[in-house]
């Protein structure tokens, strides 16, 4: 299954995008320039879009106990591989992202273990930063990249809804 069947397919329940980032770290804030965009779009009952910066451990139990059976963590990620590429998979799968670290590694572990302990199904949407040196504004690649994957969220969500109100 692509990445736009699976995000397509979760947004079909209770979903929380959960946006990560620091906006004083370039690319680095990658995360929450998605997540702003998202609260500016939509509006619905069974998504719920957060910006938690980087303190996730802050709101991991108020996520936990959300009624949403799917957890989306938004955020730029370290790795070998072109940046602004897209890694997307379940956060207890990690080791598929051998190589690959979220810029928030240790929280976003933890954090993950939580939501999973409380049945949420948890994934990790990450976009590979380019410089998450002090600075403001995403670089060229990211950006791009962040709108896109914007966009092909906000296609999902408007979709998803259809579905529900019809």
């Amino acid at each position: 299954m692509d990445f736009i069947s699976q995000i397509d397919e979760i947004m079909g329940a209770r979903t929380c995008i959960v946006g990560m980032g620091n906006y004083y770290k370039t690319d680095d804030a990658v995360g929450l320039y998605i997540v702003d965009r998202l609260k500016e779009a939509v509006e619905s009952e069974t998504l719920t879009v957060l910006n938690v910066e980087d303190v996730i451990e802050s709101y991991v139990f108020k996520i936990a106990g959300m009624d949403c059976e799917n957890v989306i963590i938004v955020d730029a990620v370290q790795a070998e591989g072109e940046r602004g590429s897209v890694i997307f998979g379940r956060i207890n799968d990690m080791g598929m992202f051998e190589g690959m670290f979220s810029t928030h590694k240790l929280s976003l572990s933890i954090s993950g273990k939580i939501l999973e302990e409380n049945n949420k199904s948890t994934y990790l949407l990450g976009i590979i930063a380019d410089d998450i040196d002090f600075g403001i504004g995403l670089s060229d690649d990211v950006k791009k990249s962040a709108d896109t994957v914007t966009d092909l969220l906000l296609k999902s969500i408007n979709c998803s809804q259809k579905g529900v109100y019809q």
